[in-house]
């Protein structure tokens, strides 16, 4: 009896220095949201952002965090390796780095996020649904995969930018080179949130008219002029998109839009071009 009363005290005491478990288990701690987000500056960098809303009265503290989805090749793991502390009522985006695309993956599908955490109850790890209400990586991975079958096909680039006089228009060349697969076509360029084309048919774009067939191996190199769409300087100091152009283009039974960047530098020119142009460099 004295060894069973001995073992209930220790067990007492052990208890009682024993500090409560945190919250455990799948699923979102109660009053904090999450959805999946990609803003305009995210989109060049292939990144995006987990926002998290803290709507608890106590600091939330998040870390380690991965979103899977089987669109992606991989975890989408987040850019800066340290802690978020989210205020009460405050939401925090955390940036996380795209992987590749999985181009044996449907475009519908759906992600989930991970987490770990810390409250004043303690520690937790949560899993849920991360909702992406703007549709967003439907149509990233719809346009990667096709961009994806592109490269099978041509590697087509924007090879230059040049300008005949600070005053007239800019001349945008792009370069296809064929590997001889065939079996795809580039429709048409459309303009960006800066840029215009001098030659646009009445819905803004300019034909390309690129058919590339089995065999076909000629390079080309296509020369659009392009015209700023305004000129008023934050819209270029500002600029994240100015410089990143859609295709229409075909590639077996598949239709849809590419997206086509500028490199740093070319863009660097290309923006000083507006700003001559428009006559406040």
């Amino acid at each position: 009896m004295a060894t069973l009363a001995l073992a209930g005290a220790a067990s007492a005491i052990l208890a009682a220095c024993t500090p409560p478990p945190g919250p455990s288990g799948a699923g979102l701690p109660e009053g904090v949201s999450v959805r999946f987000i990609q803003q305009r500056s995210d989109v060049a960098l292939r990144q995006a952002q987990v926002e998290v809303t803290n709507a608890t009265d106590e600091v939330l503290v998040v870390d380690d965090l991965l979103v899977s989805d089987e669109r992606f090749a991989a975890d989408a793991e987040r850019v800066l390796d340290r802690p978020s502390r989210i205020a009460p009522g405050v939401t925090v985006g955390i940036r996380i780095q795209l992987p590749d695309p999985d181009c044996g993956a449907p475009d519908d599908g759906e992600s989930r996020v991970s987490f770990a955490y810390e409250t004043g109850d303690g520690r937790g790890e949560a899993v849920a649904p991360l909702p992406d209400v703007l549709d967003v990586v439907p149509g990233l991975h719809a346009r990667e995969c096709l961009e994806e079958a592109l490269g099978a096909v041509a590697a087509v680039t924007i090879a230059g930018f040049g300008a005949d006089a600070e005053t007239g228009p800019g001349m945008l060349r792009l370069r296809v080179e064929p590997t001889g697969a065939g079996g795809a076509a580039l429709r048409a360029i459309r303009p960006t949130n800066l840029l215009g084309f001098g030659n646009a048919d009445p819905d803004g774009t300019a034909a390309l008219g690129v058919a590339l067939t089995p065999g076909d191996r000629a390079v080309r190199e296509i020369a659009i002029p392009i015209e700023p769409f305004r000129c008023d300087a934050h819209a270029v100091q500002e600029d994240k998109r100015g410089t990143i152009f859609t295709l229409d283009v075909v590639v077996g039974e598949r239709s849809g839009q590419i997206q086509l960047a500028a490199d740093p530098d070319l863009r660097a020119t290309m923006l000083s071009w507006v700003a001559q142009r428009c006559g406040f460099a």
